[in-house]
């Protein structure tokens, strides 16, 4: 084992200790959580993170994936939305001939979610279907706006154009905090989620594809000759964000002993580690230090996800109903889940 998984390892089992977790510093004002892979849990570890957040401080969030995954969690109650980010982002795209931009495109969450009462007032902007054709929109603009006079200031523009979005909604509800949920596709919304963004959150299956993703993403970060680094020096040699943490993902799924790793998840946080490694000065703290590990949340994850309960706040030895006669009871391993949700939080 060499000395950053040992760290890494290390790092994991003093977070589930009984000691009370430090309070998070929360570094940044705008986060993302992106990965180009889907099927990594991803809205559902965006869902719990937005609940630890709002439980420091008022926090705006995002739903920029156009499957509506968070919403749909956010949003429990199944009550009607009448705006959505695409509401807010074509106008400013496009121009008035596409509608007014909203005055108001959040809703507080607690109003469509009982479990956020009792912590700091909070709001969301709900996803939208017709995030799956933003990406066609968007680069025509950007195209058009590179061959103009000022093409920097245009360029610029469009490529904030979820920024100040964000901005002026988290102005108007008084946020301190984003958190922004993506897609598992680099182009349009994800694209723009990380020019809002000061720091990435990247969700990290102990699996094959996800290591990939990891180099992928990495990659489009830290290489100036990459897609995103061009768009960004167009628009006047923008800042990319950071990465704040690693977060790797239903590690232990396969081992039968308590408390215990399997070879196999030991083997990708390792490849994790050599990887994020080689792209050391994306991170604001050493790469080993911004890992956090998570269990497979198992019925507590789909219970999370699916009834819009956070997983701090599900009750041990309680079944719930997920799908009709679909019951799943939360064991006593919740509290080990919550934890390392705390960790992760703490490394914000």
């Amino acid at each position: 084992m060499n000395s950053g998984l040992d760290k890494i390892i290390s790092n994991h089992e003093a977070s589930l200790s009984d000691g009370v977790q430090n309070l998070p510093n929360f570094s940044y004002k705008t986060y993302c959580v992106s990965n180009l892979r889907g099927g990594i849990g991803k809205s559902t570890l965006s869902f719990n993170l937005a609940y630890l957040m709002a439980c420091n401080k008022s926090t705006l969030v995002g739903d920029l994936c156009a499957q509506g995954n968070l919403t749909d969690s956010l949003n429990n109650s199944q009550s009607k939305l009448d705006v959505s980010i695409d509401d807010a982002i074509q106008p400013r795209l496009l121009g008035p001939a596409f509608g007014d931009i909203p005055d108001d495109i959040s809703y507080l969450i607690s109003g469509k979610n009982e479990e956020f009462k009792g912590i700091k007032a909070s709001y969301f902007i709900p996803s939208s279907p017709g995030l799956f054709a933003f990406a066609s929109s968007l680069y025509q603009q950007l195209q058009l706006a590179s061959t103009q006079a000022n093409s920097e200031t245009k360029v610029k523009n469009i490529l904030y154009t979820i920024k100040s979005t964000l901005d002026k909604e988290s102005e108007l509800k008084k946020c301190e905090l984003q958190l922004l949920d993506c897609s598992p596709f680099y182009t349009g919304a994800t694209h723009l989620a990380w020019c809002a963004s000061d720091a990435l959150i990247i969700p990290v299956r102990v699996d094959e594809h996800s290591i990939k993703s990891l180099e992928l993403t990495l990659d489009m970060l830290g290489n100036p000759s990459s897609d995103f680094n061009q768009w960004l020096k167009r628009g006047g040699d923008l800042i990319p964000p950071k990465v704040a943490a690693i977060v790797m993902t239903m590690v232990g799924a396969r081992s039968n002993v308590k408390k215990t790793k399997d070879r196999a998840s030991l083997s990708f946080i390792e490849r994790a580690y050599d990887v994020s490694r080689k792209y050391a000065h994306l991170f604001d703290k050493n790469p080993e230090d911004a890992f956090a590990i998570t269990d497979d949340f198992t019925s507590s994850g789909r219970i999370s996800g699916a009834l819009g309960i956070p997983i701090p706040k599900l009750q041990i030895g309680k079944s719930y109903t997920i799908e009709p006669k679909k019951r799943l009871e939360v064991y006593e391993a919740n509290k080990k889940y919550r934890k390392e949700l705390e960790y992760l939080t703490s490394l914000l």
